[in-house]
């Protein structure tokens, strides 16, 4: 027997791969649920909405770059962890770069599901701050937390714009441009002591 996040993994792949393959708004439940091999009545039990099974993998990375984040070393700044954090994630996304670069597009393109993602990356910077309060040796957060994970979320969508108007160019790349000019108008990589 699958197991319920297994499941549901299964079940937001194929909603993905249904979405690119009819585009957002021409694909319904249904055919999810059949890409799945699922009934619509199991798809309702993992998720509420088609734009729900979108999201989860938005939120699957973000706890995925929170944990990298947690991993990094804790000598480097916070910016510089955080970048570190979103190239590792990136890298392993890379491996299919016309998907990603489809899903990204995709995720921008449709008003509604861009306002979901916006939602889904504040609970990333939540996890974020947390993370920098915690590598500061922390239990709670200062306002200073919140604002480095804001600028490291902000140079990271910022990457993805670039990416997406590109097609020439990676992720990977753009993503280190996007944090090196941050990391320009940033001293000390987001390492605000005293704050």
């Amino acid at each position: 027997m699958r197991s319920h996040d297994t499941t549901r993994a299964e079940i937001a792949r194929a909603a993905i791969r249904s979405f690119l393959r009819n585009g957002f708004e021409h694909t319904t439940v249904d055919d999810i649920a059949a890409a799945a091999g699922i009934s619509r009545r199991t798809y309702f039990r993992y998720f509420a909405s088609k734009d729900e099974s979108l999201l989860s993998g938005m939120q699957e990375m973000g706890i995925s770059v929170a944990e990298a984040f947690r991993r990094a070393p804790a000598s480097l700044p916070p910016l510089t962890a955080m970048r570190e954090a979103f190239l590792e994630i990136e890298g392993v996304a890379s491996e299919f770069p016309e998907r990603q670069r489809s899903l990204g597009a995709m995720l921008r393109a449709n008003q509604r599901v861009h306002g979901a993602l916006l939602l889904v990356q504040l609970e990333w910077i939540e996890e974020f701050a947390e993370v920098i309060a915690n590598r500061r040796g922390d239990s709670v957060e200062r306002p200073t937390d919140r604002l480095i994970a804001h600028m490291g979320m902000d140079a990271w969508n910022m990457a993805v714009d670039w990416w997406l108007e590109d097609e020439g160019s990676s992720l990977h790349d753009q993503a280190a441009r996007a944090f090196e000019l941050l990391g320009q108008l940033v001293p000390n990589g987001g390492d605000i002591s005293g704050s």
